[in-house]
């Protein structure tokens, strides 16, 4: 499902078909050919009538719920068996950070633990683009994963925060997985911020 889909799927979800249809038919048409530009200006229309239409906690958990990846399966299978054969998830954290099947860095965005809430920090999409970058424009581009945000970097066009909620469920989707108990995730670092970085703050459950 596409992600322009998946986001008016969700708003109806969670905020129900008025602000669904409210929200999609005052944002605009995009066409398969739409210029980066056009797509931007529809996310940032698309977000505005969101955010007067709902709270900010129902536009968190619509974002979220429009994250059109899913997580490997093997992955998180993999990561899960080790967890129960070390029945420790501090020293699965540190298999986790060891890892380098990401372009040299791990896929699994170096998670630190403090107290209940692991840290995730995204590495970059491009690590020897990133590395190269002589702008702070090529920097965020090598760095940033997400499209729309790429799109958003190159028109220099300003995107809310809130949309960084969509790749905070990326990690989320990973930690239930190897848990199988319900984790809360959030960005406290974004490139939205102005933040050089994105790291995701995953909050565990007290008896983890």
């Amino acid at each position: 499902m596409k992600w322009i889909e998946k986001f008016a799927e969700s708003i109806g979800r969670f905020a129900g078909e008025a602000v669904r249809e409210e929200v999609t038919e005052t944002s605009g048409k995009l066409r398969s050919g739409s210029s980066p530009a056009q797509k931007v200006e529809w996310l940032r229309k698309a977000m505005a009538n969101l955010e007067v239409s709902v709270d900010r906690e129902t536009i968190k958990k619509i974002i979220m719920a429009t994250c059109p990846h899913t997580y490997p399966r093997r992955r998180v299978r993999k990561l899960k068996e080790r967890y129960t054969k070390l029945g420790n998830i501090d020293k699965l954290l540190e298999i986790m950070r060891d890892d380098r099947s990401y372009k040299g860095a791990s896929y699994y965005d170096y998670p630190i633990r403090k107290g209940n809430t692991i840290y995730m920090t995204k590495v970059p999409y491009d690590p020897q683009a990133h590395k190269n970058a002589r702008t702070r424009q090529e920097k965020l581009l090598a760095y940033c994963h997400c499209p729309w945000i790429k799109a958003a970097t190159t028109t220099n066009k300003k995107v809310p925060p809130l949309f960084c909620y969509c790749s905070a469920s990326w990690n989320k989707q990973l930690l239930e997985g190897i848990l199988e108990k319900k984790v809360e995730a959030e960005p406290v670092e974004c490139l939205l911020r102005g933040d050089d970085c994105c790291t995701h703050a995953c909050h565990l459950p007290p008896d983890s």
